[in-house]
């Protein structure tokens, strides 16, 4: 195992993602996504899952909207791709393909969207090995309804990449020895 940092782990080492996250907010998102994949994949969610966790239903009722209204089909969720040229992990939510546009890195919010998913999904696709790839954010609202975010800012990919150099610079300069010029 090595001791690379995550693409999320990059944006909060920046202080651009949650410092200080909501630990319900958390826990729910992790659920809502778990079960957004097993929707994806045309699997069950277990028995009584949607009884017992009643504070998903809204965010769930919005990814069917959502699959109601493009068509999406998912290819692979949570894959994890280690970008040994930058030396980071990713984890990327779901790729597949949407409607007409072809392979997606779709990357799922329940709650707010934070400015910097467009870096994360840069991060993603740059760990996945394909930078062209088209990026979106899904958010999942709380009153059932959805929002499709498209990254298309080419910049963010360079950004990203320069996010992931400069964590690298802090890691060497902060804990390595001074170098010595003789």
């Amino acid at each position: 195992m090595n001791d690379w940092p995550s693409t999320t782990g990059i944006l909060r080492f920046f202080g651009l993602s949650y410092s200080t996250p909501n630990q319900d907010a958390m826990r729910r998102g992790r659920l809502v996504t778990a079960a957004c994949h097993l929707i994806a994949a045309g699997d069950s969610l277990g028995e009584g899952w949607e009884q017992r966790h009643i504070e998903c239903h809204p965010y769930l009722d919005a990814y069917r909207e959502f699959r109601r209204q493009h068509r999406f089909r998912l290819i692979e969720s949570e894959g994890e791709y280690l970008c040994e040229s930058l030396r980071f992990v990713s984890h990327p939510d779901q790729v597949g393909e949407l409607d007409n546009i072809g392979l997606v890195d779709l990357e799922l919010k329940s709650g707010g969207m934070p400015p910097w998913c467009q870096l994360q999904t840069a991060g993603q696709v740059i760990a996945m090995g394909y930078p062209a790839m088209k990026r979106f954010a899904l958010q999942l609202k709380n009153d059932g309804t959805f929002q499709l975010f498209p990254h298309t800012d080419f910049r963010d990919l360079d950004r990203f990449r320069a996010l992931v150099d400069a964590y690298w610079t802090v890691q060497e300069f902060r804990n390595g020895d001074p170098v010595s010029y003789q």
